[in-house]
């Protein structure tokens, strides 16, 4: 029962979210209506090669920035993570810490899968730097749906 409502809830979300992508011409989505899900879904096919996707980490990194950018938690959390490892972008600790919070910061339950990695990265930075990127992070705001797109 609870997981029909949730994915209820998903299917709501991701209807009450649609909208017209403005993007790079070489994404597969422009002009298309899209859903935030079937985004995250397309990302998930070029980070794992699957689904007719030919593999590309860094197509996944660009669709999840998106996403990020438009207050996504999984998608902050996922950029957050390639940041970390440099898995399709390249490795920055700053970017990792700052997206891995602004996730934790929009979902408890990612906030207490990603506490550790926090701690590392933090533990990483200078206090300069960590100065800067928690002024980044008090500072930041989502862009509308579609539109980093």
């Amino acid at each position: 029962m609870l997981k029909n409502t949730v994915f209820g809830l998903v299917l709501l979300l991701g209807n009450s979210l649609a909208a017209t992508v403005h993007a790079d011409p070489g994404n597969s989505l422009v002009g298309t209506s899209y859903q935030p899900l079937l985004v995250y879904q397309e990302a998930l096919n070029y980070l794992l090669g699957r689904n007719g996707k030919q593999k590309s980490a860094e197509k996944a990194a660009a669709l999840f920035k998106a996403l990020a950018e438009s207050n996504w938690s999984s998608a902050q959390h996922m950029l957050g993570n390639m940041y970390f490892s440099g898995k399709g972008v390249e490795k920055n600790d700053l970017l990792a810490y700052k997206w891995l919070s602004i996730a934790s910061r929009n979902n408890i339950r990612l906030a207490e899968a990603i506490a550790d990695k926090r701690k590392q990265l933090k533990s990483r930075l200078s206090s300069k730097h960590l100065q800067k990127v928690e002024q980044w992070i008090a500072d930041w705001k989502p862009s509308p749906i579609g539109q980093s797109m």
